[in-house]
């Protein structure tokens, strides 16, 4: 079949009813992508597939790509994406924070962030930016303060993390996104942000453009109508076990139950008689920070683990009384 004349397929098309009246006066919405070290390619690539697959058809047979894109991040050194534990794709942003033009969008997935991230994303959210987050950038999000008291998400992997990390936010689960207030959205995982974006184009040019758009992409997820899960995402469960033994004689045994990427600690104390004491963890310049909520007896760990992470050393503080220790894994990382 012989392609239809330009006019004719355009007018086969869904248009933008009052599409212009949604534009500024250069017709140009502009989207900053932000990057920096570790960035996910599919939480900015998605998102700025659909900004950038979005047209717009005039009555006369014409067309409007509205937005404009750009990437920003702490400097305009290049960084490295994603890649399985290695650098990915090598990228230049376009501009700093300092220069770049000012944003109608942004858009953030997860990413390691950088000097001036929280400052920047609390002048957009103080200006008026419509702000939007996508997997775990919804932790640069919270960490700027612009989540305090409202709803969010993330990916389910880290829900623990957050919920550890940023007890002000009401974290909601099974959902593809959230909209914490009239201009700040937080997605799920990784795909959700292409749901998130398509429904910013719901929302600013109707239903049928969003349509029209996903079609193009040939995206057939419907989420972006409804934010709804067709089904609960599994969780996979990891469990360590470690151990040692202090040069008082006593014992100590570490229980990490891991939900996805959410660790959850406990740990038994024989000598205390103390068993499933509560315990927080923390990433301190590359060593670990167990804290044990003991009653009376408030201890913690602070160790380096090895290089397969089958051991930790370090010292274990408790009633000020300070010893060397070192837990080794007693029992498979997974079961």
């Amino acid at each position: 079949m012989k392609s239809l004349p330009f006019a004719i397929a355009v007018a086969l098309i869904p248009c933008a009813a009052n599409a212009a009246s949604a534009l500024p006066k250069d017709n140009s919405i502009k989207v900053a992508i932000v990057l920096s070290e570790g960035a996910t390619v599919i939480d900015f690539a998605g998102p700025w597939e659909v900004f950038q697959d979005t047209m717009l058809y005039t009555e006369d047979g014409g067309m409007i790509m509205p937005f404009e894109l750009y990437t920003v991040a702490p400097s305009t050194t290049p960084v490295h994406t994603s890649g399985a534990g290695r650098h990915g794709m090598t990228v230049t942003p376009d501009y700093n924070f300092a220069d770049a033009p000012e944003p109608d969008i942004v858009v953030i997935g997860a990413q390691a962030g950088g000097e001036g991230l929280s400052e920047w994303l609390q002048k957009m959210h103080g200006d008026k930016k419509l702000v939007m987050s996508v997997c775990t950038g919804a932790f640069k999000l919270a960490k700027a303060g612009l989540l305090d008291g409202k709803e969010a998400t993330t990916h389910h992997w880290y829900f623990g993390n957050f919920e550890q990390q940023f007890p002000n936010v009401k974290l909601v689960h099974q959902v593809r996104y959230v909209q914490a207030d009239p201009l700040t959205f937080t997605a799920g995982g990784l795909t959700s942000g292409v749901d998130l974006a398509l429904h910013v184009v719901a929302a600013r040019f109707g239903d049928d453009v969003a349509q029209h758009t996903a079609d193009y992409m040939e995206y057939t997820g419907t989420a972006w109508k409804t934010r709804e899960l067709a089904a609960e995402f599994p969780t996979p469960v990891t469990r360590h076990e470690w151990s040692g033994k202090l040069p008082s004689g006593s014992s100590l045994t570490v229980h990490q139950v891991t939900y996805g990427a959410s660790p959850k600690f406990s740990a038994d104390f024989p000598a205390l008689k103390a068993s499933s004491v509560p315990a927080t963890f923390q990433v301190l310049n590359g060593n670990v920070m167990l804290a044990f909520d003991i009653p009376g007896h408030h201890a913690t760990f602070l160790g380096k683990p090895n290089a397969d992470e089958t051991a930790m050393a370090g010292t274990f503080t408790q009633d000020g009384k300070e010893q060397p220790l070192t837990l080794t894994v007693r029992s498979p990382k997974s079961q």
